[in-house]
């Protein structure tokens, strides 16, 4: 089911406590040539998570594996990831410090239009709250808020 150099997003039902992945999904994935999976609800298996090479973001862990009551229902359909609507063929940037980003396919070039304007603004921000300035008049000045 999975699709090489991709990013799996799963979505979990909330009131499940299984884990939708453990070690060998992801070593699975990995050989599969899946880049990265992003997982609304529960992963276990962390050690072999990391020892797969497959990076993994989830909002959860569990001891139970999926086989108790996890099943797909759906691929490459809209899912659901805290609010966040991701379809098949969004952007999805994968950090390993700061997290996911999801960017619709459709406002991609928008997205990329504005980063610099973003990334100018926060250094001018920063280096004026360095100089003893206050966030909030910083933000005001230098993003418009």
């Amino acid at each position: 089911m999975t699709e090489a150099n991709t990013v799996l997003v799963i979505e979990q039902p909330e009131e499940q406590t299984c884990a939708a992945v453990g070690g060998i999904m992801a070593t699975r994935m990995k050989n599969r040539g899946v880049k990265a999976a992003v997982v609304s609800g529960r992963v276990r298996d962390i050690t072999e998570l990391r020892e797969s090479g497959l990076p993994v973001w989830a909002r959860a862990q569990s001891t139970v594996g999926a086989a108790a009551e996890s099943k797909v229902r759906a691929r490459n359909v809209p899912v659901t990831v805290q609010g966040v609507v991701v379809s098949p063929g969004d952007i999805i940037y994968c950090d390993a410090r700061e997290g996911v980003v999801v960017i619709p396919q459709d406002l991609l070039d928008a997205v990329i239009d504005l980063m610099p304007k973003i990334v100018q603004a926060d250094e001018r921000v920063k280096a004026d709250v360095k100089a003893g300035g206050s966030v909030f008049e910083a933000f005001k000045k230098h993003r418009g808020r």
